[in-house]
């Protein structure tokens, strides 16, 4: 088994880190869709997915990141 790095991630940093690699290619709406179909989710659970999301973002910062994301898929 090859080691490397990556491996010393935990659970948490994985998670972490690629939902900001699928947040980076995707967009906030279309990282939940994906978390929505690939689990198969209910509503409740993508309203608590939004809210940890979201929970340290101002409403100006989550703007100016879906202004960006917007700006570069045109």
């Amino acid at each position: 088994m090859l080691l490397n790095e990556r491996t010393k991630f935990t659970d948490k940093e994985i998670i972490e880190k690629g939902s900001r690699a699928l947040i980076k290619e995707l967009g906030y709406s279309g990282f939940l869709r994906f978390i929505r179909c690939s689990e198969g989710i209910s509503k409740q659970d993508y309203l608590e997915l939004e809210d940890e999301l979201f929970k340290d973002m101002s409403l100006d910062k989550i703007y100016d990141n879906a202004k960006e994301n917007w700006e570069s898929v045109k």
